[in-house]
């Protein structure tokens, strides 16, 4: 065999040596990669927390209503003569806002008066004839009742006439008429209808759940419809659920000394109830586990993943008040969708 033919089988031997050992390199290489990965930690991102007092609310849906509505009605029958005040405008105690015509119960109170003297008289006369023993004590009982009689007769014309003006028992608004001049009343018809707007009053229904915890007097905030708050004071709680809601009637009191058109309005009624601790968080930092319950992710001193289950005490704007949490967390503000409880994390401080 010639020397080329021995040089060429070496360096065919030495190349297939050299392929054979970067080929059990490469794995190798690409392991190392491997595990490499698969120790890279998850990042989140977090922030320090320390739980506060604050208020727990009912939250429920009422309207304002004025503080009193009364309708005012005839206590006669007769003529309406006169309706001094315009419609809508504001009164006075003792303003008087509707009279009915008086010509025959004038004439009627002179007959009575008239009446009345006379059987005075005749009573005193029959006393006279039944102290002589010259009348029976019937006949005396019977005067009696004539002049009783004729007192009360001329007692209801005078009421009459007194009634016979409709005027205003407290300061309010003239709110609604239901006659006109002219028409003819029974009585006990409506005429007038006044309102006292000095106060309002917020009228709501409170879930049976919930009432226990209401006290009266409390302070109590209202968000109108218009987007303006009102406070006032919890003045009345119902002895007694409605029978088809099995809730409590509330009214708060508030008051209206620039008389402001607020009655019909929506309000949302939020009632403190009592101070618990909460944590006040972004709503994008609740998920839900597994169960279907509100849940937020911590780490604790080992940067591993806590979850929480909360409940909500009540929202601020974009942000949520939750009990349920130690007094201080580490919660995770960012990547705490993909981290699961138990796995360790890598932390930064938000």
């Amino acid at each position: 065999m010639n020397k080329s033919v021995v040089m060429a089988s070496a360096l065919t031997g030495l190349l297939i040596v050299w392929m054979l050992s970067g080929s059990s390199e490469a794995p190798a290489e690409q392991a190392e990669s491997g595990d490499s990965n698969a120790n890279k930690l998850m990042s989140v991102v977090v922030k320090p927390s320390e739980a506060k007092l604050v208020a727990k609310k009912i939250t429920v849906q009422g309207q304002v209503e004025p503080n009193r509505v009364l309708s005012l009605k005839t206590e006669v029958d007769g003529k309406i003569i006169e309706l001094p005040v315009e419609l809508g405008s504001r009164v006075e105690k003792g303003d008087v806002l509707a009279k009915v015509d008086l010509k025959t119960r004038l004439a009627q109170r002179e007959q009575a008066i008239a009446n009345l003297k006379y059987q005075e008289k005749e009573l005193e006369a029959t006393k006279k004839l039944f102290d002589r023993k010259l009348e029976s004590g019937s006949r005396l009982s019977l005067q009696q009742a004539n002049v009783a009689a004729a007192k009360a007769s001329l007692e209801q014309i005078n009421y009459d006439i007194e009634n016979s003006t409709i005027s205003a028992p407290f300061d309010g608004v003239f709110d609604r008429r239901y006659v006109e001049l002219g028409d003819y009343l029974d009585r006990g018809q409506q005429v007038i209808s006044l309102v006292d707007d000095l106060k309002l009053k917020i009228t709501a229904m409170v879930p049976q759940q919930q009432v226990d915890s209401l006290v009266l007097g409390q302070d109590v905030t209202a968000q109108l419809i218009n987007g303006e708050s009102i406070h006032g004071a919890l003045s009345f709680i119902s002895a007694t659920a409605d029978e088809n809601t099995r809730s409590y009637r509330i009214e708060v009191l508030v008051d209206n000394p620039e008389h402001r058109r607020l009655v019909g309005m929506t309000a949302s009624l939020n009632i403190p109830v009592k101070e618990v601790e909460g944590h006040l968080v972004s709503a994008s930092s609740i998920s839900l586990d597994n169960q279907g319950r509100l849940q937020v992710k911590a780490v604790d001193e080992n940067n591993q993943v806590v979850a929480y289950p909360v409940t909500i005490v009540r929202t601020d704007s974009d942000k949520v008040w939750l009990a349920g949490l130690p007094s201080n967390i580490s919660l995770i503000t960012l990547g705490q969708d993909f981290v699961i409880a138990g796995q360790t994390v890598d932390v930064s401080q938000g």
